[in-house]
C-alpha cells in the first residue's frame, strides 16, 4: 500500500441512489442527454505555477478587489459539444436560471422530443417553471443523485478545461475581457472533448435507449427528488 493524498468525497452520498442512478443511464440513448450546470469564474484567475530561479518562490499578480463572480451556465452534449451558454455577473437564482432555460436552452432550436435535461439539485433548478418548460417540448427532466455532479456530469471537466485555459493564457482583468475569454474557450470544446468526457462520467456512446421505459424515469425521478 502506498501513501497517496487523499481525494475527499461528501460523507452523505448514497451509494445506493447512484448505482439506481448508473443502472437507468446504461439504458438511455447517450446521444439523448443534455447535462446542463453552472460554473465561476474571476478576474483573478491565472496558473497556479510560474518558472522562478532554483529555491526563490515564484511570484504573480492578480487583482485583490475582483468583484463579483460571473457565472457561466452551459449544456453539453454527446455528440454537439457544448450548448448555448451565457454569462451573468453574481450567482444563479431561479429566475435567472428559468430565462436561460426558456431563452437559450429552448430557443430558437427546442429541445427534441425524447431528450433528458440531467440537472444537479441546486436549488434554482427545483422549480416547478422549470420542469414545465422542459417536458412541454415533449422532453424529460432527471436529477443527479446527490453529492454525485463532480463524477457523474460531464460538464464538469468542460469547465475544468475552460477555467484552466482562461488561467493559463487569457489574463482576464475586467469582466468584459473574462467574458471574451470564456467565449472563445467554449468553441475550443469539440465533440471528441465531450465524447471523451461522458466516457469518463459512465456514459458509453451507443447504450440502448429506453425512451418507453417509464416506470424507470418515474422511479429515478422519485428517487432523485426525495434525497
Amino acid at each position: 500500500m502506498a501513501d497517496q493524498k487523499k481525494s475527499p468525497i461528501a460523507q452523505e452520498r448514497d451509494e445506493e441512489v447512484r448505482g439506481l442512478w448508473r443502472w437507468l443511464a446504461s439504458r438511455f440513448d447517450t446521444r439523448r442527454l443534455v447535462f446542463v450546470d453552472e460554473s465561476g469564474f474571476n478576474t483573478s484567475m491565472a496558473r497556479l505555477r510560474a518558472r522562478a530561479p532554483r529555491g526563490e518562490r515564484a511570484y504573480g499578480k492578480v487583482p485583490r478587489n475582483r468583484g463579483k463572480n460571473t457565472t457561466l451556465i452551459a449544456s453539453i452534449t454527446l455528440e454537439g459539444g457544448m450548448g448555448k451558454s451565457v454569462t451573468i455577473e453574481g450567482a444563479t437564482d431561479a429566475k435567472v436560471f428559468e430565462a436561460y432555460v426558456e431563452h437559450f436552452l429552448l430557443a430558437p432550436t427546442p429541445l427534441e422530443e425524447g431528450q433528458v435535461v440531467v440537472l444537479d439539485k441546486l436549488g434554482a433548478h427545483l422549480t416547478e417553471k422549470v420542469r414545465e418548460l422542459v417536458e412541454a417540448r415533449g422532453a424529460q427532466l432527471l436529477f443527479l443523485p446527490s453529492y454525485s455532479s463532480r463524477d457523474l456530469n460531464p460538464i464538469e471537466e468542460a469547465f475544468s478545461k475552460i477555467k484552466g485555459v482562461v488561467a493559463r493564457k487569457a489574463g482576464a482583468r475586467t469582466r468584459e475581457a473574462l467574458e471574451e475569454a470564456i467565449a472563445v474557450v467554449l468553441t475550443a470544446v469539440t465533440p471528441e472533448d465531450a465524447a471523451g468526457w461522458f466516457a469518463h462520467a459512465g456514459y458509453e456512446a451507443g447504450s440502448p435507449y429506453e425512451h418507453r421505459c417509464q416506470n424507470s424515469i418515474w422511479w429515478a425521478r422519485r428517487r432523485s427528488t426525495s434525497t
